[in-house]
């Protein structure tokens, strides 16, 4: 009461703003969180759409912290920690070419207008040219062996 006259007074429920409050998350409501987002991404990459160059190194970045690609894991044989000591160095090796070589997203840009793409063959076309070529090396053949 007192709080009310100088204009302090608790919010109820009804009015605390919308804002993600992450703090209060348990861990199943985390752990659904980060699959949905895996299955968003999924269905991204399904209907085409092509992540940034930021995006691609902070899922491969990911990827490279997850226990899958652990090289210490007692449970795998030599030729396991092998395979994922040569995944880690390929995903490395990834991330650099992405940071250095595509920082302007050109590969993401180039997938995109390859599937946009439209090519057309003219069947008819190319028999009648090969057909045309092939009659010349005949030809030049029949010259080379009669000399």
């Amino acid at each position: 009461m007192f709080s009310s006259c100088f204009g302090h007074r608790q919010r109820s429920d009804e009015e605390e703003p919308l804002l993600p409050q992450y703090d209060d998350e348990t861990s199943l409501q985390r752990q659904l969180h980060q699959k949905l987002h895996t299955l968003q991404m999924l269905r991204a990459l399904s209907k085409g759409y092509m992540p940034s160059n930021e995006q691609a190194i902070v899922n491969l970045r990911t990827l490279l912290s997850s226990s899958v690609l652990n090289p210490d894991n007692s449970h795998l044989s030599d030729s396991g920690r092998a395979l994922v000591h040569f995944t880690r160095q390929w995903i490395n090796q990834l991330i650099k070419l992405l940071q250095n070589k595509n920082s302007h997203d050109q590969i993401q840009d180039f997938l995109w207008s390859l599937t946009k793409a439209r090519v057309s063959l003219d069947v008819e076309d190319i028999v009648e040219r090969a057909g045309r070529a092939k009659a010349k090396a005949d030809t030049a053949a029949c010259e080379y062996f009669t000399l």
